[in-house]
């Protein structure tokens, strides 16, 4: 079953682009307007981070991030197929200089992304910019065949992924210290972790403080990788550097890069992931 299931998604991956965004269509229609997946979970986000809108604005963002949601899972059956030229096309990066600073200077980051427009591409293509080690964090499949199918699509051009309970080790060792690590930091920590809470999109959030952490262990720069789509299948990464403002203070670098989302994310909401349950643990119910 795992071998179908792997040939199945390598076919897909070779599905043309105007058919594959039909697809989104279709199935951005059948999942939220038919199903309503999660319909109750996003529009409380939505309503709660934006009181200030209307319903009708609220139903617009809700329609216009199920096709970003669809567009972006059906773009991702393409990250064995597609090749490099197409991938740097696709997923333009308009800073590379930062990377060739970075790399001279031989200075580690720890590089903050999101559940932003595309982030598997991000992944994906930030490694055919540099010759600098790139570490990443995964989470495991259950299923062997299509763990090993997604970590190979996710470093075939030279990323390096980890399990979560390994990636800090790999970030602080000598060679990590010197590389660009990348961690998705907008997903709600779990409960017995949580230690640090701000106010993000009008609301008390629990924030994982772990790139803080190794930031700070690691003596590495902190920067927030933007990602915008310019059209259906193209997209334009920007590399921003971040300002601690008071690094004795415990959890000023990481308002430094949740405010910096924060804002993003009210620039252009329908780029988000509204159906994730962000704020289950807050302190305030």
């Amino acid at each position: 079953m795992g071998k179908l299931s792997a040939f199945v998604l390598i076919s897909l991956g070779r599905i043309p682009f105007p058919a594959l965004y039909a697809l989104s269509n279709l199935l951005a229609f059948l999942i939220f307007r038919v199903f309503g997946y999660r319909k109750d979970i996003i529009r409380k986000n939505l309503k709660n981070s934006f009181p200030k809108l209307t319903e009708a604005q609220h139903k617009a963002i809700e329609r216009a991030s199920a096709k970003n949601f669809c567009d972006v899972m059906l773009e991702n059956l393409k990250l064995l197929t597609l090749t490099k030229k197409s991938l740097r096309k696709r997923m333009h990066l308009v800073n590379p200089e930062i990377l060739e600073k970075i790399e001279k200077d031989e200075q580690g980051i720890i590089l903050i992304t999101a559940h932003y427009n595309n982030w598997e591409w991000m992944g994906l293509s930030l490694s055919t910019y540099t010759e600098q080690n790139i570490n990443g964090v995964y989470k495991p499949l259950s299923n062997k065949t299509i763990d090993a199918l997604m970590l190979k699509s996710r470093e075939r051009f030279g990323t390096q992924l980890s399990p979560m309970h390994s990636f800090a080790k790999k970030a602080l060792n000598p060679k990590g210290r010197k590389s660009i690590n990348i961690m998705v930091a907008d997903q709600s920590p779990h409960k017995d972790k949580v230690d640090f809470f701000c106010n993000f999109l009008n609301q008390d959030t629990p924030v994982f403080l772990g790139p803080e952490k190794l930031m700070k262990a690691g003596q590495m720069k902190l920067c927030f990788m933007e990602v915008h789509r310019l059209k259906r299948g193209c997209y334009e990464m920007k590399i921003v550097p971040l300002v601690d403002a008071d690094p004795e203070k415990k959890g000023s670098a990481t308002l430094a890069h949740v405010k910096h989302l924060e804002q993003i994310i009210q620039a252009k909401p329908e780029s988000w992931l509204w159906s994730h349950r962000r704020w289950k643990n807050s302190q305030k119910k």
